[in-house]
């Protein structure tokens, strides 16, 4: 017996095909752009210069190189670091605490500290840079307030505690993110529950820890899947800040992709550097989404 198709959607089926046409086109250009990156990855293209236009087949050597160089692996590590304390233990922590805080806060506080919160995020990468610069001068205001007032000698922040600085900077453009995420989250989970753990017994910490983190905890993973991606490949703000420096103290893979694919010119080993920023982006993705799946 043949099925018959329904006649609402046989009329609407172009519609639905003009409906998808904007994502089929990103997705294609999306895959078209990876094809190309792995592509060059296995050659010696340049920038500019005669191996712009005449490169070669170089195999495996530009993936070699990443290993057997210092670069590659220095970057990597400071971009864990900055990723581990920026986004995971900064953003994503001080983020849930914001938000059960201000769970039960006045309607007036929670509205000041809130705007207090987005405003970090709403600024562009360059003008927080510039603060945040500006903040840690040895003429600016920490050194202003704090420092001289102690009878100490104005410390240049940026040149002697470079990368701790520009996680702070982060950490304080970033956090609204996990805030907003959170608080959606805390709000879903039932009071009923939280207070019946309170009526047998179970501590602050125990009800946050055993009842609400479980019940948040697809909310967790999304979040760090987030924020750990957006920040794995962060550019902007340490750019501006500290153009990798002082020496390469906040030469992320960002920066590093940058330096050798603009700066240097090899864009052959530029690619293999992006095509293992993927690879490192893929693996952490897996394991999130694995989180994201309910425990048996």
């Amino acid at each position: 017996m043949r099925l018959k198709t329904s006649p609402m959607l046989s009329s609407g089926r172009w519609l639905l095909f003009a409906g998808m046409l904007p994502a089929l086109v990103l997705i294609g250009a999306l895959l078209y752009f990876t094809f190309w990156a792995i592509t060059f990855s296995f050659t010696d293209l340049e920038l500019v210069g005669r191996k712009s236009v005449e490169w070669s087949w170089v195999g495996l050597d530009n993936y070699q190189r990443l290993f057997t160089r210092r670069g590659f692996l220095e970057a990597l590590w400071t971009t864990g670091v900055f990723v581990f304390f920026s986004a995971i233990v900064g953003q994503s922590v001080i983020g849930f605490l914001f938000a059960a805080s201000l769970r039960n806060a006045t309607s007036g506080l929670r509205s000041v500290i809130e705007v207090a919160i987005m405003l970090g995020w709403l600024l562009p990468d360059i003008v927080a840079a510039f603060l945040w610069s500006a903040t840690t001068s040895p003429t600016g205001l920490i050194n202003t307030l704090i420092i001289v007032p102690l009878g100490l000698n104005p410390v240049n922040f940026i040149n002697t505690y470079a990368l701790p600085v520009v996680i702070i900077a982060n950490i304080w453009k970033g956090t609204a993110w996990s805030y907003l995420l959170f608080s959606a989250a805390l709000d879903s989970v039932p009071r009923e529950v939280v207070e019946a753990a309170k009526v047998d017994g179970a501590t602050p910490f125990q009800r946050v820890w055993r009842v609400i983190l479980p019940m948040i905890r697809p909310h967790i993973a999304t979040n760090l899947l987030f924020i750990t991606i957006w920040t794995f490949t962060y550019f902007p703000l340490i750019y501006a800040m500290t153009g990798g420096g002082p020496g390469r103290q906040t030469t992320v893979l960002a920066i590093f992709l940058y330096e050798q694919s603009f700066s240097t010119g090899k864009l052959g080993y530029g690619s293999a550097i992006s095509v293992a920023m993927l690879a490192i982006v893929g693996v952490l993705s897996l394991f999130y989404l694995r989180m994201l799946r309910e425990p048996k």
